[in-house]
């Protein structure tokens, strides 16, 4: 194995909480740089990790640019994804990316001729795909042990849009965030229905903004919210299969439940991300569960995390559902469409 050595863009919520800590738990990389416009942010982040003053950047090309860097994690609001990912792609340098990866589908085609150009190493951060529970559950299907799939049903509830207080962050501003929920946290669902129950063909959506506007950041002025608080969509699967969704951050009392059911000719698996370690089980067919619907442990093979998948990846190793740019854009094209079916109220195909 190879020491790689990581540069971290934007140094927001899910960099200290998803990136920075999994990456701490690698042991063949090192976090060696980082950039953030925010220079508080750079000291606190950079005084934690031992970053020096010279490899902590305000300018994301400075970052890419640094000889200490060999691949870059872009963590970032939506619309700096793609200006980000392409500059670090043109220095020959691989990128693991947030979701969603932008604004819109049109927006990505920079990104997408920089990577013909240019291929080089990439990563979508669709951290669902990385819990044991999800991992197990593509291995119960794969392995026949539901039968066919015919319909999944999906909810993801959170009460953060009702958090007291909150300001109009970026993710509330359509230029920056492009969609709120639907892309903030739909699109884990979608990437998970295509990664267990196969592509979505087409989709019927409604959107809504629950609080409609919201204290300025850097004022006392109020403004208006031009993203999704609540969607839910049905959606058509390949193979005869429906799916189902909702989702929403205005559910009071949900501080967040993310819950999965997928059902089969043969069986049926539940799973619920509060708890990814376990999945409730039933099959016709199978040893593995009972006569009836329980709970199972998951095995510790199942068990890893996005980062060290993302070095493995870097060091020559292939995680075999590791998501890519390439899945980010068919995930950018869904979203798009559920926003056009809200908008003109009908069905549209993918």
């Amino acid at each position: 194995m190879y020491f790689k050595k990581i540069g971290i863009i934007g140094l927001g919520m899910i960099a200290n909480t998803r990136h920075i800590p999994e990456l701490k738990d690698v042991e063949n990389c090192k976090i060696t740089a980082i950039c953030d416009i925010d220079e508080n942010k750079l000291k606190i982040v950079g005084n934690d990790l031992g970053i020096p003053d010279e490899l902590r950047f305000t300018d994301y090309h400075d970052l890419i640019a640094s000889p200490e860097v060999d691949a870059v994690e872009i963590c970032t609001p939506n619309h700096l994804h793609i200006p980000i990912a392409t500059a670090a792609i043109k220095m020959g340098k691989p990128v693991n990316v947030e979701k969603p990866l932008s604004i819109n589908l049109q927006c990505c085609e920079p990104l997408k001729n920089a990577l013909k150009e240019n291929y080089v190493l990439n990563m979508m951060s669709f951290t669902y795909r990385f819990m044991p529970a999800i991992r197990y559950a593509k291995w119960i299907i794969d392995n026949g042990h539901i039968g066919d799939i015919l319909n999944v049903d999906v909810e993801y509830f959170k009460d953060s849009g009702f958090i007291k207080g909150r300001r109009l962050e970026w993710r509330f501003q359509k230029e920056m965030a492009g969609t709120g929920v639907l892309g903030d946290l739909g699109v884990h669902l979608i990437d998970m229905a295509e990664l267990l129950a196969g592509k979505i063909t087409s989709v019927c959506g409604v959107t809504d903004i629950i609080v409609k506007e919201r204290q300025k950041i850097d004022s006392e002025e109020m403004a208006k919210v031009d993203t999704d608080d609540y969607c839910s969509f049905i959606c058509n699967i390949e193979n005869g299969v429906r799916g189902n969704f909702v989702i929403s951050r205005c559910a009071m009392g949900k501080p967040n439940s993310v819950k999965f059911d997928i059902y089969g000719t043969k069986g049926l698996i539940c799973f619920n991300m509060n708890n990814p370690n376990v999945l409730d089980f039933y099959s016709e067919v199978s040893d593995i569960g009972g006569d009836r619907l329980q709970t199972i442990t998951v095995p510790q093979e199942f068990h890893t995390t996005q980062e060290a998948e993302f070095i493995k990846m870097l060091n020559g190793e292939r995680c075999d559902i590791l998501p890519t740019i390439e899945d980010g854009l068919r995930s950018q094209k869904i979203l798009d469409s559920i926003l056009k079916s809200s908008e003109k109220n009908c069905w549209v195909n993918i």
